[in-house]
């Protein structure tokens, strides 16, 4: 039997949604003082800026997480979860989205830019809150919809996180394990809602493989816009692969999908070269 509700309970959502949205407003209105901090490791000096933007970052990731859950626990099925783990999977894109937000108004502070930025964040945030309380039960009217659009959403964030790290020229010891945690919060979420499996060692190989094509893309001369058109064209390819092999397809049905992707990024790629 097909259920008709489809969002969260309203007060729910505006205080989760508002309560991440006023954390990154806040960096518009208070300034603390910034520090660095250091330590070796096996005789490798790393060094980390700490700011504000920083502390707000992780505690607007820290309120995705908290607050999916929340909206999880409001939803007429969730009693059918027999693991208090298997809310975790719908922490994935929440974090992402607010990650990526983060950087993104960090990378425009001040200004009219600033402020579109901050309303499509909003936008975007309250669409995979949405869209992840829909792909609670698989019997929701838009079950099938909320998932495309979770997939859809989770390589779109993917790729500005990708190019907002490229254009930042960040070094790669901290480029590199953002990325791979990107990566890993994507492909897993894509197996999951796709296969309906947690398949989190998968997730993990393809992530590996797709950060060693990163270490590679980071001493090449292609462009921010490339740079996250290849890695998610790349992503998209080996998890539909691994998606083929579960599913059991067919010689002529498995190459389809991956190959397809491959033809669109070399096009896409080639515009923006």
């Amino acid at each position: 039997m097909q259920r008709h509700k489809s969002y969260p309970d309203i007060n729910r959502l505006s205080i989760v949604a508002a309560a991440i949205m006023l954390a990154f407003a806040l960096t518009q209105l208070v300034s603390l003082p910034e520090r660095f901090i250091s330590f070796l490791i096996f005789g490798v000096d790393f060094k980390f800026l700490l700011d504000f933007q920083t502390v707000i970052q992780i505690l607007t990731v820290i309120l995705a997480a908290t607050g999916m859950d929340w909206l999880i626990h409001s939803h007429p099925d969730h009693a059918n979860y027999q693991s208090r783990w298997a809310y975790t999977r719908h922490w994935f894109l929440p974090v992402l989205t607010t990650f990526v937000i983060g950087i993104a108004l960090n990378s425009f502070s001040g200004g009219a830019s600033w402020w579109v930025i901050f309303g499509f964040g909003s936008f975007f945030l309250i669409a995979v809150l949405i869209a992840e309380y829909n792909v609670v039960s698989t019997e929701d009217l838009l079950h099938p919809v909320a998932t495309v659009g979770l997939i859809s959403l989770s390589f779109a964030l993917f790729l500005l996180l990708a190019i907002a790290i490229s254009s930042a020229n960040l070094r790669l010891y901290i480029r590199l394990p953002i990325l791979a945690l990107g990566l890993l919060m994507v492909t897993s979420r894509t197996l999951n809602l796709r296969l309906r499996k947690r398949l989190i060692g998968w997730a993990a190989i393809i992530s590996l493989v797709v950060s060693e094509v990163a270490v590679g893309l980071h001493y090449l001369p292609v462009s921010p816009i490339q740079y996250g058109i290849w890695l998610v064209g790349l992503t998209y390819g080996i998890t539909a692969i691994t998606v083929a092999f579960h599913e059991a397809r067919e010689k002529s049905a498995f190459w389809v999908e991956p190959l397809g992707m491959m033809i669109v990024v070399v096009l896409v790629s080639v515009v923006w070269g």
